[in-house]
C-alpha cells in the first residue's frame, strides 16, 4: 500500500476526524486542501501540514508541529469532497506505472513508494533513493564528480563479495550500509573507506579498539607512526583521520595501525594525556603545540597549559611549592579556573586573563569573576602587566601569617 493513496492507514474510512480541528475549520480551508492536491497529487501527504501551518498562523494554533495524524486530517478532508477526490485518483493512477531509478545506485522503485521524506526534501524525481540519502549526506562536504562515481559504484555493487585488503577474507557491504562506529568525535561509517579500499566489517571495527598491547615503548612508537603517515599532530579525534585519506594504500595503512595503536582515551590512561603521550613520542619534542590561540604546552610537573605564559606561572607555583590544581570547575558549572591553590582559609581561584581585547573573552573574564564572588572564593585576576610572581608570593605569606594566627 502506498503513503500517496486515499487508501493508505485507512484515510477512506474517515478515522482522522478531530474534534480541535473541526472547531476552526472555515471553508476557506477546504480551498487550500484543493490547492494542495492540484499542485502535488498523488504525493500530498508529505505537503500536508502546509495546511494546517495556515491554520495555525490564524488560530494560534499548533496542529503542524504536533506529533500526531493531523496530517491524515487534510488528507481525509481531500478525500471527502468528490472533486479533490477525483483529481487525486486521477494522479494515483497517471503515476502507479511510473518507476524511479536512484541515479547514485541505480535501483528501481515504484515511484509511488518514495518515501514522503524525500519526496518533501527533493520532490518527485530525487537526486537519489532513500538508501542513498542517508550515505550521501556523509559526503557533501568533499562531493564531487570523483566521489560521485566511488560512491555510485559502491551502492550498486553492494551485494558483490569483495576481498579485504587487510585479512583477505570475503565480504560483501550488503548487510553493512549503515555500519560505523567513533571514538567519541566524528563518526565514521564503513562505507568511506570502501570508496577507495576494501575494508571488511571485522577489521573495520578493530580499527576502533583500544590496543593494550606491547610496551609503552611500543604504544610511542605507533603514536609516532601515526604522526608520519597523516603528516600532522593527532588530535584526540582519531576518527577524522579517516577522511584525510581518498586512495587505497593510505587507507590501508591507517586501518593496519589503528589496528595496533591504543585508543586517545587509551594513550589519557596511561601517559596521563594524549597530549603527555605525543611529548614523550618524540612528536612535540619540545612539549608545545600551537593553538588558534595561545600554545599548548606541558609545565614541569605535568599540568596541561594553554599558554607559554601559563607554563611559566605553573613552574614557579610547582617550584616555589604552592600546592595547586588545574583547570577545576567553578561551583555548578563547566567554567574552569587556570589554577586553584591551596593553603589559606578561604577557597582561592586563579586566573590569567591575558586576552581582554577579545569581547567575547572579556565577557567571560567578568561573568567568571561574578561566579567566583557569589561561590565566595577569592579569585586572583593577573593580566599581562601585573606582576604575578610578587602577587602569588604576597599571597603565600599571607595564608602562612593567618595560619600562624589560628
Amino acid at each position: 500500500m502506498s503513503f500517496y493513496t486515499p487508501f493508505w492507514a485507512g484515510i477512506e474510512n474517515d478515522w482522522y476526524r478531530n474534534p480541535e480541528i473541526d472547531a476552526v475549520w472555515k471553508p476557506d480551508y477546504d480551498k487550500l486542501v484543493e490547492q494542495l492536491v492540484i499542485k502535488y497529487a498523488p504525493y500530498i501527504y508529505p505537503f500536508a501540514k502546509e495546511v494546517l501551518s495556515v491554520i495555525d498562523q490564524e488560530n494560534q494554533t499548533s496542529f503542524a508541529a504536533q506529533r500526531n495524524n493531523n496530517a491524515y486530517y487534510v488528507l481525509t478532508r481531500a478525500h471527502q469532497m468528490a472533486r479533490t477526490r477525483e483529481l487525486w485518483l486521477d494522479a494515483v493512477e497517471r503515476e502507479k506505472n511510473r518507476i524511479y531509478v536512484c541515479p547514485v545506485c541505480k535501483s528501481e522503485t515504484q515511484a509511488l513508494r518514495i518515501h514522503p521524506d524525500i519526496i518533501r526534501e527533493y520532490g518527485t524525481n530525487p537526486p537519489w533513493c532513500r538508501t542513498c540519502n542517508y550515505v550521501v549526506r556523509r559526503y557533501t562536504k568533499f562531493w564531487g564528480d570523483d566521489t560521485k562515481r566511488k560512491l555510485g559504484d559502491v551502492m550498486s555493487r553492494l551485494s558483490v563479495p569483495r576481498n579485504c585488503d587487510i585479512c583477505t577474507q570475503s565480504f560483501s557491504l550488503e548487510e553493512d550500509v549503515f555500519t560505523y562506529d567513533s571514538f567519541g568525535g566524528k563518526a565514521v561509517d564503513l562505507l568511506y573507506p570502501n570508496l577507495f579500499a576494501n575494508i571488511c566489517p571485522v577489521c573495520f571495527k578493530k580499527a576502533f579498539d583500544d590496543y593494550k598491547s606491547g610496551t609503552r615503548a611500543d604504544q610511542l612508537r605507533n603514536l609516532y607512526q601515526l604522526f608520519l603517515l597523516i603528516g600532522k599532530i593527532p588530535t584526540r579525534d582519531f576518527g577524522s583521520l579517516f577522511f584525510l585519506f581518498r586512495e587505497r594504500q593510505p587507507i590501508v595503512k591507517l586501518v593496519s595501525l589503528l589496528h595496533e595503536i591504543r585508543t586517545p582515551e587509551g594513550y589519557e590512561k596511561e601517559f596521563g594525556s594524549l597530549f603527555a603521550a605525543l611529548v614523550k613520542a618524540g612528536v612535540l619534542p619540545e612539549g608545545s603545540k600551537k593553538m588558534v590561540i595561545g600554545t599548548m604546552v606541558l609545565a614541569k610537573d605535568g599540568h596541561l597549559c594553554l599558554s607559554m605564559v601559563e607554563k611559566q606561572i605553573d613552574d614557579f607555583l610547582f617550584e616555589s611549592g604552592i600546592k595547586h590544581d588545574k583547570e577545576v570547575h567553578y561551583p555548578s558549572c563547566d567554567y574552569r579556573t587556570d589554577w586553584e591553590l591551596f593553603g589559606g582559609n578561604t577557597r582561592t581561584f586563579v586566573e590569567y586573563f591575558g586576552l581582554m581585547s577579545n569581547f567575547d573573552y572579556a565577557t567571560k573574564a567578568a561573568l567568571k569573576q561574578v561566579m567566583a564572588a557569589e561561590a565566595k572564593i577569592n579569585l586572583i585576576a593577573l593580566y599581562p602587566e601585573t606582576a604575578w610572581k610578587e602577587v602569588l608570593l604576597r599571597w603565600t605569606e599571607m595564608s602562612e601569617q593567618k595560619s600562624v594566627r589560628q
